[in-house]
Order: structure tokens, then C-alpha cells, then sequence
């Protein structure tokens, strides 16, 4: 199969997937959510995985997902920033900032 880098992928069952360190297993259930690197490797966004990583091999990855990228980039700028409210402050909406950092990564990547 193939996918685009920063595409976001939900899943249609549970599974089980092993942390490579500790060998522990986490379960990733219908509807968790995560998104592809250009590594193939998937970056968990919800439920018991969050936050780990894990190749997948069976996919490809070409070309990119600006528009989801542009939602990672602003979810960690505010995570890390608290952004939002800055941008309450000069009444610029999440959607129009998000669209300019699409627009930005259209251009470079």
C-alpha cells in the first residue's frame, strides 16, 4: 500500500503491538489514530500507544500530506507554545494559521 508522509491513519481493528525494549505489549484499538514519517514508520497519536513509533513494513511512503503535516506542526507549536491563545490575541483563527503553514510546506516540499 502506499501512503504520503504525515498522512494520518486510523485503525479499522484491535491489535497488539510490542515495545521493542521491554518487550511489553500495548494494544491499539478500532479508531486509535497515528501518522507515517518519511521512514515508514508509524507515530502513534492516540489510546496506549501515544507517543511510541513502529515500522511498517508492508507500506510505501511517497509524496507528502501537507495538510496534515500543517496539523502536526501546529499541535506541537501549541503543545509546546500554547499558542492558541497567542493567536486569540491578534484574532487570527487555528484554520487560517494551519492554512498558512500548508501553504508554506507547498512551497518547500
Amino acid at each position: 500500500m502506499i501512503y504520503k508522509i504525515g498522512e494520518e491513519i486510523g485503525f479499522n481493528s484491535d491489535f497488539e503491538i510490542e515495545l521493542a525494549f521491554s518487550g511489553d505489549k500495548l494494544l491499539v484499538k478500532q479508531g486509535d489514530k497515528g501518522f507515517l514519517d518519511s521512514k515508514g514508520m508509524i507515530h502513534y497519536t492516540t489510546g496506549q500507544a501515544r507517543g511510541k513509533i513502529q515500522k511498517i513494513k508492508e507500506i510505501e511512503v511517497k509524496d507528502y500530506a501537507h495538510d496534515n503535516i500543517s496539523k502536526i506542526i501546529f499541535r506541537r507549536l501549541n503543545n509546546e507554545f500554547n499558542l492558541k491563545e497567542a493567536l486569540d490575541d491578534y484574532d487570527v483563527s487555528e484554520k487560517d494559521f494551519i492554512d498558512s503553514i500548508e501553504d508554506i510546506l507547498m512551497d518547500i516540499l
